[in-house]
């Protein structure tokens, strides 16, 4: 499959393949990679799964024009076999988003002004609805991406919000005051709309700050319960020798 992948590779970046490009038929594309039917049909199940290339019945497979969903699966796996750690990822988010912060400040077009002033009275009308809170401030918080005018950025900080999305419902009950929260995020706007770099990148690292409180508290409670069940056979052997030892005196 490796070397299929690799081939095809080869022909988007010589141009005769690109983003949503229909690979031809499978007796030609065969022959152009050099490889038999079977192999390349194999290697053609595995690119599909990877979601690499997208088959079509009854019409062809194509190149993925987007695979940004597929790495944000693969971000969502990493966390769960645990090769990368919440922490880790909100670290990466804590160098790129105060920056996109600084560059929305700078490049902010009156509609990204708009559109993030409707998700803060989104979160404003949720301050007594948790979730609708929480779906408007991921909502302004993509609005700050696509102000910051860098692919990027957006790309791999999207990425990075559908895989931590689990984190952020789990966290969501240990937010003490929305209207505190409300308020960090509107100040943010504030920054923005007032073409402060410098400010919006601040607080942006403050919101951030708070978020790693909350993640911290969120994963210490988690190995506490993880924990429990491990130390509860060990406290039950040392009350039994305990209550062994008095019945002897």
């Amino acid at each position: 499959m490796e070397m299929v992948a690799g081939r095809i590779e080869a022909l988007v970046r010589s141009g005769e393949l690109r983003s949503g490009s229909r690979l031809p038929p499978e007796p030609k594309l065969a022959e152009i990679l050099h490889v038999s039917r079977g192999s390349l049909r194999e290697a053609l199940k595995g690119l599909v799964f990877l979601g690499l290339v997208k088959a079509r019945p009854g019409d062809g497979t194509y190149i993925q024009p987007s695979i940004s969903g597929v790495i944000s699966r693969h971000f969502q796996w990493m966390l769960l076999l645990q090769e990368i750690k919440y922490l880790e990822l909100l670290e990466l988010r804590q160098i790129l988003e105060p920056a996109a912060a600084a560059l929305a400040a700078r490049r902010a077009t009156k509609d990204d002004i708009e559109k993030m002033k409707e998700a803060l009275a989104g979160m404003r009308a949720g301050l007594d609805h948790p979730e609708k809170f929480m779906a408007n401030e991921i909502v302004f918080h993509d609005c700050i991406l696509q102000a910051a005018k860098n692919v990027a950025i957006q790309t791999t900080m999207r990425m990075m919000y559908d895989a931590m999305a689990e984190g952020r419902r789990r966290v969501l009950p240990l937010i003490d005051d929305l209207k505190r929260n409300f308020d960090r995020h509107e100040r943010i706007f504030n920054l923005i709309q007032k073409r402060d770099a410098r400010g919006a990148r601040l607080e942006v690292h403050e919101d951030l700050h708070y978020a790693e409180s909350l993640l911290r508290r969120d994963l210490e409670s988690k190995d506490r319960l993880r924990n429990e069940p491990a130390s509860t056979p060990q406290k039950r052997k040392k009350s039994l020798l305990i209550r062994k030892n008095k019945s002897r005196t």
